[in-house]
């Protein structure tokens, strides 16, 4: 019984965090490079994984992702797209540099890493 509340109380707390996000949240152009303002969340919703989110709100994406060399590596949101404060939705390629420095130096220096890799599946490009 207690599970049923709990997940019922859960259910209820992502429907007005759904809510607030789809009525507060700016516009986001897909393949921009500039930063976007995630949506503003408490400070208890910033210490939750984005994929609690995430896999609601954006099943597909976090699917391709948990099932990418990245999510099986345990690669966290944050390390690419930064978290709430620094939020982008296109990570640069400086960001990938942090775990990916070798391979840049193999890829053309004016090429972003998604014209070749598919983001988040992270296969090549055909």
């Amino acid at each position: 019984m207690v599970k049923q509340e709990k997940k019922m109380i859960s259910r209820k707390r992502l429907l007005l965090l759904l809510t607030i996000l789809i009525f507060s949240a700016p516009p986001v152009v897909i393949g921009s490079p500039q930063n976007t303002i995630h949506p503003d969340l408490t400070e208890q919703e910033m210490l939750m994984p984005c994929s609690d989110c995430h896999s609601e709100t954006t099943p597909d994406l976090q699917k391709e992702w948990f099932n990418s060399i990245h999510g099986l590596a345990m690669v966290k949101c944050y390390q690419c797209h930064g978290t709430f404060e620094t939020f982008k939705v296109t990570p640069e390629r400086e960001d990938c540099a942090a775990c990916h420095a070798d391979m840049l130096k193999k890829c053309p220096a004016d090429k972003p890493c998604w014209d070749c890799h598919v983001p988040h599946s992270f296969k090549t490009a055909k």
